[in-house]
């Protein structure tokens, strides 16, 4: 079944990320490890959060280093397994484009993120005119943030 269609089958259901059934492999008060159902690879780990949250910013710094530990453990399985590299990506729900509506983190073993953009073009060196451009938006923003408490 295309994942796409799995999504429809089940687009009624409580969410899957809180509703896990027998998928975990390791747990802790925080977080937990599973598989992907629809893998980008065969070794695929996903990391989810046990509370129900959207954004990584939403979270606390015990549930964070709750999660960076079973991130831990997924990558010692993963190098264990023989793989050499891996990638993590963080997932967060917030945007309807997403298939969970659940913060969640990909393991995938020797993933490359490839030259294609995310509009699927192939991705270039920005110009000196575009990083500037980048760096002040940057800056802006630092400037109207106070990062006490984050």
């Amino acid at each position: 079944m295309l994942y796409s269609e799995y999504l429809v089958r089940s687009a009624e259901d409580v969410c899957h990320f809180c509703n896990p059934r027998d998928r975990k492999f390791i747990e802790n008060e925080g977080a937990f490890l599973t598989y992907g159902i629809a893998p980008y690879h065969k070794h695929h780990l996903l990391v989810i959060p046990k509370r129900h949250v959207q954004s990584f910013m939403e979270l606390a710094r015990d549930e964070a280093e709750q999660i960076w530990d079973i991130i831990r453990k997924a990558s010692a399985i993963l190098l264990e397994l023989g793989y050499e590299s891996y990638t993590v990506v963080v997932r967060e729900g917030k945007n309807d484009a997403k298939s969970m509506k659940h913060l969640h983190y990909h393991i995938i073993p020797e993933e490359h993120i490839g030259d294609l953009d995310h509009e699927g073009n192939k991705r270039v060196v920005m110009s000196e005119k575009e990083i500037q451009a980048v760096s002040q938006d940057i800056q802006k923003a630092m400037q109207k943030l106070t990062f006490t408490g984050l």
